[in-house]
């Protein structure tokens, strides 16, 4: 029996809210390990890469005055006013798990809901108190287990599929994203191209993405920004390039293809995106300018997000109810103020 198209939709936003906040879970550690850059702090925020990258500076200016740690961890983590928050993310998640909990296993649920029961409780964190990583690494590990539980679990029919779709569409922005930090993280004037802060910087992007050690199966020791964005890029046996993540929904939207027996606009959308990937070369990617191809990307993905909430007669806007009564209790970074939906 087909999924109705309120179950399809909540389904797949709950794949895109938890691959989201895993995904800025890592943006934030990015900042984290780049900050960390001796000699850097004289030249430029080493946060508002995260900011611009993130797609959010904007919001950010509204709230805050000042670029820094405290201030970005709070509206990248925390923030209620911001829907892409850790927690606005996790909360959306839950809420869409409850409204399809039916269609879930035990332990697809269990994964969800007992670590917002876990960050319900997280004490404030405090700059230099050395929990960011800590925090950073169990956002990460929890959406994780989601993850695996429900590959594990769940019947690998649509109801997966829709699920699988969100994540890919997500994952593929958010790797776009992540890599788009090298972008806006300007070398000193000190500093060479191929230089020791420079190649830093590429480390950070893989560990960000969790490739640094897949990186080097595939290219040995050496670190050079065009094999790091080939990888990142191209590479389909990296499991968050933008070539793979494609596949994946490539494959997916097949799979419902078979499934109700229709082909959409999606299909045509993703088949082309699919074969641009196949077709690619990274030399000439970095000659037309590395931040044009992800700007560019990035509109693509959107597009074909739109385009299968079309197809499959989503809501015209993304999903994201508000968490209840009893989800309102989040310490803000460095801050004793709780923030309430």
């Amino acid at each position: 029996m087909a999924l109705l198209s309120r179950a399809a939709e909540n389904l797949f936003w709950i794949g895109r809210y938890v691959e989201r906040a895993e995904n800025m879970a890592r943006l934030l550690d990015a900042g984290r390990r780049m900050s960390a850059i001796p000699g850097q702090r004289d030249h430029q925020s080493e946060w508002e890469p995260i900011l611009s990258a993130a797609g959010c500076r904007a919001q950010f200016d509204r709230s805050y005055d000042t670029v820094n740690q405290r201030n970005v961890v709070e509206f990248l983590a925390f923030s209620r006013d911001n829907a892409s928050s850790i927690v606005s993310c996790l909360a959306s998640a839950r809420a869409n798990a409850r409204s399809v909990r039916t269609a879930m296993t035990f332990e697809m649920w269990e994964a969800l809901n007992s670590y917002w029961l876990e960050l319900k409780q997280l004490a404030p964190l405090k700059p230099g108190d050395g929990r960011l990583a800590h925090f950073l690494e169990d956002v990460k590990r929890a959406c994780a287990l989601f993850t695996g539980v429900t590959s594990s679990t769940i019947l690998h029919n649509d109801t997966y599929n829709f699920l699988r779709l969100g994540q890919h569409i997500e994952r593929a922005d958010k790797t776009a994203r992540i890599l788009d930090v090298k972008y806006f993280a300007l070398l000193a004037p000190t500093e060479e191209v191929a230089g020791s802060v420079d190649l830093y910087q590429w480390a950070v992007i893989l560990r960000a993405t969790g490739s640094y050690r897949a990186y080097h199966w595939v290219y040995g020791a050496d670190l050079e920004a065009r094999h790091v964005a080939d990888f990142l890029i191209l590479n389909v046996d990296c499991a968050r390039s933008l070539a793979h993540c494609v596949r994946e929904v490539n494959e997916h939207l097949i799979r419902l293809g078979r499934l109700y027996a229709a082909h959409h606009e999606s299909h045509e959308l993703v088949d082309a995106m699919n074969q641009d990937f196949s077709n690619a070369d990274i030399d000439k990617i970095f000659a037309d300018g590395l931040h044009e191809m992800i700007t560019a990307f990035i509109a693509r993905n959107n597009a074909l997000s739109d385009q299968i909430a079309r197809d499959y007669y989503f809501a015209t806007q993304p999903s994201t109810p508000q968490a209840s009564a009893e989800e309102t209790v989040f310490t803000s970074f460095g801050s004793d103020r709780q923030t309430t939906a």
